[in-house]
C-alpha cells in the first residue's frame, strides 16, 4: 500500500512536469528536459517496429534513484529502473500492470511479464528507436 502512495504523486509529477531523464540529453534524443535541484529530468519518443510511436518520461535523482513513466494502451504505468546486465531496465510498480522498458542507448522495447511466477516476459513493442537518433541518421546520409 505505501508504493501506491508514494507512486501516484510521483506518477503525477513525472507527467505533469513532461519529464524524463536517465543520460544527458545529447545522449538520448531529448524532446524535453529539465534540471533542478537534486533531479534531471527528459522526455524522449521512440518509433517502434510496426510504426507504433511511445514516449518516455524520464527523471533521475541525484541519489541513484530513476523512474520512467509511459502511456501504453490506454493506461500510464510508473516504472522504477532495476539492475541490468546491459542498458537499463525499467520495471512497473504496480504488478498487476507489469510493464518492462529496457533500454540501450537510444533503443528500447517494452514487454510485459504478468504477475506469475510461471509467467513468461512478453514483447509488446520491438525496435524501438529515438525519433530524434531517426532523424540525425537520415540527415547524415
Amino acid at each position: 500500500m505505501r508504493s501506491i502512495a508514494i507512486a501516484t504523486p510521483l506518477a503525477a509529477a513525472l507527467l505533469a512536469a513532461g519529464c524524463a531523464l536517465h543520460q544527458p540529453p545529447a545522449a538520448r534524443g531529448t524532446q524535453g528536459a529539465i534540471q533542478g535541484p537534486g533531479y534531471s529530468s527528459e522526455t524522449v519518443r521512440y518509433r517502434c517496429e510496426g510504426g507504433a510511436e511511445i514516449e518516455v518520461a524520464y527523471l533521475e535523482f541525484g541519489h541513484g534513484d530513476s523512474f520512467a513513466a509511459l502511456h501504453h494502451q490506454g493506461r500510464t504505468a510508473l516504472l522504477k529502473s532495476r539492475p541490468s546486465a546491459s542498458g537499463v531496465r525499467y520495471v512497473a510498480l504496480d504488478e498487476q500492470h507489469s510493464l518492462r522498458w529496457n533500454t540501450k542507448g537510444d533503443e528500447g522495447f517494452l514487454s510485459f511479464m504478468a504477475a506469475d511466477h510461471t509467467a513468461q516476459e512478453r514483447v509488446l513493442l520491438a525496435s524501438c528507436k529515438s525519433l530524434q537518433s531517426l532523424s540525425a541518421g537520415k540527415a547524415a546520409n
